[in-house]
């Protein structure tokens, strides 16, 4: 089973089988799968590799749900998965951009900024599970003063006063209680 491979096998196993596998799947390529399909053989495994970046914080947010909590998740981490997302969009997006204005260029990058717009979906999905389940004394405070907030604006909502104006004042209001 996945989740315990390494509670019956040392770490070295687990490295022997990367390397072993990767070496397999190396000579597959190089001399059946290359001389047979050519360019639809790269395209492919450009496409599975896109589609498996992109899934990375998929079993971590099937994960959280599971548990109903994000205990163990660094704010910090998950922060570098977003930046690093960003910026490979940026990335992508701007060769695309140029490939498109100059002629010159793969235009064939569309798939990887595809790709980078999920894998950003799937952290923010990961961020929004942070925000609702993270267990820290600070987002517990924040998440009660937004809730008696709330509560405090659906009370008052019948007054003239505009609603920005009353969320602030409610706000200021639960501050101040807590």
């Amino acid at each position: 089973s996945p989740f315990n491979i390494l509670q019956h096998h040392s770490f070295l196993d687990y490295v022997e089988l990367i390397f072993l596998s990767s070496i397999a799947t190396k000579l597959m390529f190089d001399y059946q799968w290359y001389p047979r399909y050519r360019m639809r053989s790269v395209d492919a495994l450009k496409h599975t590799s896109i589609v498996l970046e992109s899934c990375l914080a998929l079993p971590q947010a099937m994960r959280n749900y599971s548990n109903k909590t994000t205990e163990g998740l660094n704010v910090i981490m998950v922060g570098g998965w977003i930046l690093g997302d960003f910026l490979k969009l940026f990335y992508f997006t701007s060769q695309l951009l140029w490939s498109r204005v100059t002629g010159v260029g793969d235009a064939g990058n569309i798939v990887f900024v595809f790709g980078c717009i999920f894998a950003l979906a799937m952290d923010f999905l990961v961020c929004l599970q942070m925000a609702v389940w993270y267990p820290s004394r600070e987002t517990l405070e924040l998440k009660e003063g937004l809730i008696r907030s709330m509560q405090k604006l659906k009370a008052s909502h019948r007054s003239n006063e505009s609603l920005p104006c009353k969320f602030l004042r409610c706000m200021k209001e639960a501050r101040s209680s807590s």
